[in-house]
């Protein structure tokens, strides 16, 4: 990558990213030297300049505007990524495009990630929404969700200053002001998100949606106190709800972007410090927010101003200073319909391998490799049976804790249903009806640390399962489910590994055309951030859920123990 052509150079995104990728062949366009909505001009003069990398910084983001001006916000925000996607698909260059947090309906209190599914309430966000669509026309596309910029203006005529220097110049002509004391989201300095794109695109990162913010949320009477506190400003400023200043778009309530794909950066705080410093305004009253004494029902948030308004995200791996511990789930739901009528009196993970009963495999798995917590799920109907098999665990001096999976709804619902037990640790997980007779994961849950590792067996069909494709270093190059053209021989079994974030990356996940979840989508989340590795499993291995696999992993089982009892040194 040597050309780069930013667009809307003379914004106040586009100014920074300048400054960032100026060690490259830059290129810097602005509406007057390429209008985005007219498609043949983008293929013409982007054949004519052909660029390594397009970065587009234009938007109209007039947010009430948009609400009787949606023909125009359309074509900008819609049709013009569109056609910059088509153009550099055909040059054969990287596109990166920049959205909004507006794109989601305000819902989740705490947070969305990438994988969460638009629901937008504003024309503005509609419009945002619509120029995703970017991403079908070129593979090689980067979309980015940001919010609530700050920086320096846009250089262009009658732009717009951001909400901090809006913020110090009222500061200057009036003693009381009025804020909205709702509306959660995440400021975000210009600066660090030019610096993370940059990141993003150098870094091996793979094409996708991405969520860029600096960390923490809070609300725009927030995010004034904060900058009237370091600016030195005393201002009496009162928190009022959103229904105090009508508009024409409705804003989301909540819609802090959670990053799972990137290094986090600083928080707002820490940003907002920086550019004020740049203006010359940077001159902290005191160490803690003001707190106003007519504010009572205010207090407990002021004094937390400093912390996050709401749960840390997702890259927080480890929030406390404790080491990583490794947990266990055994996922033993589902209905086991391939084994019926087997399965009209118990649970599949229930039914006999030879001499025990086949959630005893992998529960030994677990415990071999050291692992002392222990999740099982469950369907509710046969919950009596395993509590009278395994009990509390401590025949086999380990911790064993219970849920209940209430319907088959996909395996990452396993780390949605366990979030609390897996809290600040790692998670190997293994499906209650897969049996590995050979293999010692010893080494490979206790070498962990982060991102998430699968594990690959090579088969004969591998197009019956989720299949791997890897490079000679181990890691992973693709993922695919039952594909029709394997890339590989290499299928993955049911043992996987993950840090903590693996939970919010559940939640985010939508069903398939099934009613259920797919754990592909849980190892592609972690492949987009580079943290997906891979190792190979050396013996044997059954998804004991057929009658065929069933007496296969009985057969195996029966022959083990008797070379056992022959005394033989090794399983042929």
């Amino acid at each position: 990558m040597s050309k780069v052509l930013i667009i809307g150079a003379r914004g106040m995104l586009g100014q920074e990213l300048a400054k960032t990728f100026r060690n490259y062949d830059l290129h810097l366009w602005d509406k007057d030297e390429l209008d985005i909505t007219d498609e043949v001009m983008v293929k013409e003069k982007l054949q004519e300049l052909k660029p390594d990398l397009v970065i587009n910084a234009a938007a109209y983001n007039a947010v009430d505007a948009c609400e009787e001006n949606f023909e125009i916000a359309q074509k900008v925000n819609h049709a013009g990524p569109v056609n910059l996607s088509r153009a550099t698909q055909l040059v054969g260059a990287t596109f990166v495009h920049y959205t909004t947090d507006y794109v989601f309906d305000g819902s989740k209190k705490d947070g969305y990630i990438e994988h969460n599914i638009p629901a937008p309430v504003s024309k503005y966000g509609e419009s945002k929404y619509l120029g995703e669509e970017a991403l079908e026309h070129n593979p090689d596309t980067f979309i980015i969700r940001t919010s609530r910029l700050f920086g320096h203006p846009a250089s262009s005529d009658g732009a717009k200053k951001s909400f901090v220097e809006v913020m110090l110049t009222l500061a200057n002509q009036k003693d009381e002001l009025e804020l909205v004391d709702e509306e959660y989201g995440s400021p975000t300095f210009v600066v660090d998100l030019a610096e993370q794109t940059r990141g993003m695109v150098e870094g091996g990162f793979h094409p996708g949606i991405y969520h860029i913010t600096n960390e923490q949320a809070c609300t725009w009477y927030e995010f004034a106190q904060e900058i009237f506190r370091q600016s030195g400003r005393t201002v009496n400023v009162k928190p009022v709800p959103s229904s105090k200043f009508p508009r024409p778009a409705k804003r989301p309530d909540f819609s802090m972007l959670l990053n799972t794909k990137l290094p986090r950066m600083r928080s707002w705080r820490a940003a907002l410090k920086d550019f004020l410093k740049e203006l010359g305004e940077y001159n902290p009253v005191s160490d803690k927010p003001k707190i106003e004494k007519d504010e009572e029902k205010k207090v407990d948030i002021k004094v937390e101003l400093e912390k996050p308004v709401l749960p840390k995200v997702i890259p927080n791996i480890n929030k406390s200073n404790k080491p990583t511990n490794m947990k266990g789930i055994i996922l033993s739901g589902g209905k086991g319909t391939r084994l019926m009528p087997l399965t009209k009196i118990t649970s599949k993970q229930l039914l006999p391998v030879y001499d025990k009963q086949m959630v005893l495999y992998p529960l030994q798995t677990l415990i071999n490799a050291g692992i002392k917590e222990i999740l099982v799920i469950i369907a509710p109907d046969y919950a009596g049976h395993y509590l009278n098999l395994l009990g509390s665990g401590k025949e086999w001096g380990v911790k064993i804790t219970y849920e209940i999976q209430e319907e088959p709804k996909g395996l990452p619902e396993a780390f949605v249903i366990g979030e609390k037990f897996i809290g600040d640790d790692n998670v190997t997980m293994i499906l209650g009806d897969n049996l590995f007779f050979d293999h010692d994961f010893t080494e490979d849950i206790q070498s962990f640390e982060k991102g998430g590792r699968i594990f690959a067996v090579e088969v004969p069909d591998p197009e019956r399962f989720g299949v791997v494709e890897f490079d000679e270093n181990k890691r992973v190059i693709s993922i695919e489910e039952k594909p029709k053209n394997p890339k590989s021989n290499y299928a993955v079994p049911g043992i996987y590994i993950f840090d903590n974030r693996v939970c919010h990356i559940a939640k985010g996940i939508q069903p398939t055309w099934r009613p259920e979840t797919d754990i592909v989508d849980v190892h592609r989340a972690f492949l987009s951030m580079n943290e997906l590795d891979v190792r190979l499993v050396n013996g044997r291995w059954e998804d004991a859920g057929t009658f065929e696999s069933l007496l296969r992993a009985s057969n195996t089982m029966a022959t083990i123990a008797y070379q056992k009892k022959m005394g033989y040194n090794k399983v042929v």
